[in-house]
């Protein structure tokens, strides 16, 4: 089961096999609740209202279920990739500055209906070739914006370093998938509300 803002998107889901797609909000799910032993938010939790969304992630959970959030980010630590990010960085400062929206996960370790968590990292390898390289430095929106002898010079440089680093194994490009999982807790939902009696002025 799909849930996506956009209808179009949704109807493109609904043609993949096995996938059964709904136009919905995630901050009011046209979902049953107690229906689903896992939801999973992949690259987009920092989209969401947080204070709307997990309690209607919460009730469409069953008791005892799991909330997945996961986020695949660049790896900057190889030294390689560095040097990339230094010379994309002399066209725009902060090119490859590595925002994803990660530090939204706050709001779920935090959240009440959610009390127990855990989080886990896993590196993969992307294979790339010089000339996927240059097409990724191309795409970004400050090369693009440079005349065409500037544009040519960086590129240029682009594949230089990726003929200087690739070796005899290529290129690899590093990515952290980075992921959370957090055990619901229905009693937030689930008990009743019982305002003190001190606290009604009942004016006549």
């Amino acid at each position: 089961m799909a849930v996506h803002r956009d209808p179009d998107t949704a109807e493109k889901l609904n043609r993949i096999p096995g996938v059964m797609a709904v136009c919905g909000s995630p901050e009011s799910l046209p979902l049953n609740s107690s229906s689903f032993d896992a939801v999973l938010v992949h690259q987009g939790f920092h989209e969401l209202a947080p204070g709307l969304a997990l309690p209607e992630i919460a009730r469409v959970l069953r008791p005892g279920s799991v909330l997945g959030v996961s986020w695949l980010v660049r790896d900057d630590t190889v030294p390689w990739v560095k040097r990339l990010a230094a010379l994309l960085r002399t066209v725009y400062e902060n090119a490859i500055s590595g925002d994803y929206g990660t530090e939204s996960v706050h709001e779920l370790i935090s959240s009440k209906y959610f009390p127990e968590d855990e989080h886990t990292t896993k590196r993969l390898w992307v294979p790339v070739n010089r000339d996927s390289l240059v097409a990724m430095a191309a795409a970004r929106p400050a090369v693009r914006a440079l005349d065409s002898d500037a544009r040519s010079n960086v590129l240029t440089k682009v594949a230089a370093l990726a003929d200087d680093s690739a070796g005899t194994s290529g290129l690899r490009l590093p990515y952290q998938l980075e992921c959370w999982r957090a055990w619901v807790d229905h009693d937030e939902l689930t008990t009743p509300i019982r305002p003190h009696d001190d606290g009604l002025t009942i004016t006549l």
